[in-house]
């Protein structure tokens, strides 16, 4: 029993003093530009107030791939409580090469005014299907009429 003690304390005092673990790194997906239509408040509900706001087209252009964004799509956000206003979209790409990608991204705005994005994707591209495995964080930027975003890749540490 001793022993089994004093094999547990040094394991909990090896784990406590371990080195921090080595941080994933990124890779660039691509950069992406739409145009926004007119807000259309919805107003207050159970978890915020709701304004949704229409994407009407852009472009998007990174290292594996291209294309435009389709009007088929909006950010349906929400204002919590405090203030904080959370992206909550749903759209569609169209690759240079024809493929579809539908995307979701969530995620909150920051001190600074763009707005942190959890990435999602879903296509049956044989050639894009690597987008349906993959862990993908964005940057968006807000300007009149417009948002930019910059998407990258979360890869595992080295």
């Amino acid at each position: 029993m001793k022993g089994l003690v004093a094999l547990l304390l040094a394991s909990v005092t090896s784990i406590a003093s371990a080195a921090t673990p080595a941080a994933p790194g990124l890779t660039y997906l691509y950069s992406l530009n739409c145009t926004l239509g007119q807000a259309l408040p919805v107003g207050a509900g159970p978890h915020g107030t709701r304004t949704v706001i229409p994407i009407t087209g852009g472009t998007f252009s990174g290292p594996k791939l291209s294309g435009k964004v389709l009007n088929l799509g909006a950010d349906w956000g929400l204002i919590d409580k405090d203030g904080t206003f959370s992206a909550d979209t749903r759209y569609h790409l169209q690759t240079d090469d024809n493929a579809h990608i539908f995307i979701r991204t969530a995620g909150p705005a920051q001190a600074s005014g763009k707005i942190h994005l959890r990435m999602e994707f879903e296509t049956g591209s044989s050639k894009y299907y690597w987008l349906n495995n993959i862990v993908a964080v964005g940057v968006l930027t807000a300007g009149n009429g417009y948002v930019a975003i910059d998407g990258w890749q979360l890869d595992s540490p080295k």
